[in-house]
């Protein structure tokens, strides 16, 4: 009789090292995984104060000059309505101002890389890869596909703020929601025999989630247009090739070439005074 009350005692004693040990090692790679994720931060921030202090003038030069080639563009378009419709074009005339005219885009090949102008300019819109991420989110944590009672109110916990967030256009917060842990590994982590082991269960959880939102944050940055350019930067500089040079030539000629067509678009225009 008194073997047999020792035996739970122990395996209850060796049950609660494991977890100690499991949280030790989930608390190392936490701490792993989030200096990795600050360490890449603050190099590609520190690499986008870069660009702007180097590249900041002919970037601003280029995005204004973009917005009057557009608003000449559509002077035009309205210049050469008004012709058709036989009137004359008054910005004041109520006609003008409520009529719902279509925006014509600017159409010619960039000579400098999109990505760059893009990033450096701060206008970032992927509703593709929005949408992407929102099925893959679906995938995994949907109530409908959970095997039990504790993984259907983790998921529908999980899937009332994936359906927020995508409503709202939420690109952060649904990437960090992709390092939210499944719901299986939920599951198995929620019960537990005594009070202590269910603390400890609930700490490692913790740290597994921390880690893989994390791990997944810093698979985000590095798709970023950002991180993107600091690699290529990375790159031609180990080759022997100036960048930077490389790069604000590219914009001194694109500022040209924009300069340009305004002229023509500006005379074009004043054939209609």
């Amino acid at each position: 009789m008194h073997n047999r009350q020792i035996q739970p005692v122990r395996e209850a004693s060796q049950h609660m090292h494991q977890l100690r040990e499991e949280l030790g090692n989930a608390r190392r790679d936490l701490r792993d995984a989030e200096a990795a994720l600050g360490a890449e931060q603050a190099t590609i921030n520190a690499f986008r104060m870069q660009c702007r202090l180097k590249l900041g003038e002919w970037i601003d030069d280029l995005l204004d000059l973009r917005s009057e080639k557009q608003t000449l563009l559509t002077r035009l378009q309205l210049e050469q309505q008004a012709v058709d419709y036989g009137i004359e074009y008054d910005d004041d005339a109520p006609f003008w101002q409520d009529a719902a005219w279509s925006e014509p885009e600017i159409n010619s090949a960039e000579a400098i890389d999109p990505t760059l102008l893009n990033e450096l300019a701060g206008t970032e819109n992927d509703r593709n890869a929005e949408k992407r991420l929102y099925r893959e989110l679906a995938r995994r944590f949907h109530p409908d596909l959970s095997a039990g009672t504790a993984e259907r109110a983790y998921s529908t916990s999980i899937m009332a703020t994936i359906n927020n967030a995508y409503a709202n256009h939420d690109m952060q917060t649904l990437r960090e929601l992709a390092g939210e842990l499944d719901p299986a590994t939920v599951a198995a982590y929620s019960g537990g025999e005594t009070r202590e082991i269910r603390q400890l269960r609930q700490a490692i959880l913790s740290c597994k989630r921390r880690q893989r939102r994390a791990a997944q944050q810093l698979q985000a940055l590095r798709r970023e247009n950002t991180a993107q350019l600091w690699r290529r930067a990375q790159q031609l500089e180990a080759d022997g090739l100036a960048w930077w040079d490389e790069v604000r030539q590219q914009l001194q000629n694109e500022i040209q070439r924009y300069r340009s067509d305004i002229a023509t678009l500006e005379n074009q225009l004043s054939s209609f005074s």
